[in-house]
Order: structure tokens, then C-alpha cells, then sequence
């Protein structure tokens, strides 16, 4: 297998995904190695992992309100995608925006069936509260502050949040806690045609 191991004191990394480019404002240097797969096992419940989504949502939300920015909402699909995303960083001892086959966000979310106009993803590990994690994202100095940028765009509307704790954390990074936030703006459908009438010729 192989896996992908952030480079050593970054601990955070924050995406922004618009139409075809890629802007990364955290250094997301990563480095390829071989190993062998770990079998670790991912210690949560349906409850807690809610709650704690939900209180980074609150979390975030009150920055944004705080500053001006609508509240984003729970969507069901980057949820999906952003736990998706927590589990796979903690069960293939890897941190990045890339999945643990390469699959990028913009695809990892597509496949989760959003379609999207705009993404921004926020990722951290080794954080034991929602809270904290988001203090830590939001309290970014600029220029290095793309969690913060991605909190604050008042473009987003949709949120998903992924956590997961791990008990046993062997391997390279042994930081217990993995957490996703994903933004979007959802596409909006494209408009059927409607078809012309012909008019009924008068007798």
C-alpha cells in the first residue's frame, strides 16, 4: 500500500477548490513512502460522532455570523464524503487532501453526489474537541490563513463534517482525532425546455 505522510509540523491543511484550479493556502507538501497496511480499528459511536459534527458546525457558524457570513447548513452528501474522508486519513495512517488512492476532493465529493460550484475543505488531526479544532483553524495569521479563509467565505452554504477517533493509533501519525470540514455551493439544476404548443388551427 501506499500511503501518504504529511511533512513533519504541518499539522493542518485547508483547500480551496474553484471551477477547474487548485489554490492551496497551507503548505500541503506530502511525501510517498512504502509500508505495510495497518489494521486499525476506529473506535466510535453513531451519537458522539454526531454531536461532535454538530458542534463544529456551531462552531463555525458563530464565526461566520460573527463577521458577517450566512450560516452554512448540513448537507447530506459532503457529510457523507467529509466522514468518509476522516476514516480513510485514520485508517491508512495518511493526512492530505488527496485520498488514500489519489482520489482528489473535487472527485471524492462528486462521488458522494454533490456537484458543486465551489468546494473549500479544512482538515486537522491530533485536536480532542470541536472547538478547539475550529479555534485553531479560525485563529490563523495571514497570509497562512486558509482555514480561516475557507470559514469566512460567505459564499459557501453547505457544510459536512467528518470525525473520528482512533484508541489504539499505531503507525507514522499517531494523532487519535481526525476531523474533515467540507464548504460548498450546490449547482443549480439546468433548466428543462419547455415544449412549444402548436397551436390548434381554427375551423
Amino acid at each position: 500500500m501506499r500511503k501518504r505522510q504529511m511533512l513533519p509540523g504541518l499539522l493542518i491543511g485547508g483547500l480551496l477548490l474553484l471551477g477547474g484550479g487548485w489554490w492551496i493556502g497551507v503548505a500541503t507538501s506530502l511525501t510517498t513512502h512504502q509500508a505495510a497496511a495497518l489494521a486499525v480499528s476506529v473506535t466510535q459511536t453513531t451519537g458522539a460522532s454526531t454531536d461532535f459534527a454538530g458542534r463544529v458546525i456551531s462552531r463555525t457558524n458563530m464565526y461566520r455570523t460573527q463577521h458577517g457570513c450566512p450560516a452554512v447548513t448540513p448537507n447530506a452528501a459532503l457529510t457523507r464524503a467529509a466522514q468518509a474522508h476522516s476514516e480513510d486519513m485514520a485508517t491508512h495512517d495518511f493526512t492530505g487532501h488527496n485520498d488514500s488512492n489519489g482520489v482528489t476532493l473535487g472527485n471524492r465529493i462528486r462521488a458522494a453526489g454533490y456537484s458543486y460550484v465551489m468546494l473549500g475543505e479544512n482538515i486537522a488531526w491530533g485536536q480532542p474537541s470541536p472547538e478547539q479544532v475550529v479555534d485553531m483553524w479560525f485563529n490563523e495569521t495571514p497570509p497562512n490563513d486558509a482555514h480561516r479563509q475557507n470559514i469566512l467565505n460567505c459564499a459557501f452554504r453547505d457544510i459536512g463534517v467528518g470525525y473520528v477517533f482512533v484508541a489504539n493509533d499505531p503507525g507514522n501519525i499517531t494523532a487519535h482525532y481526525y476531523w474533515t470540514e467540507d464548504f460548498g455551493i450546490l449547482a443549480k439544476p439546468a433548466p428543462t425546455a419547455t415544449p412549444k404548443r402548436t397551436p390548434t388551427p381554427k375551423r
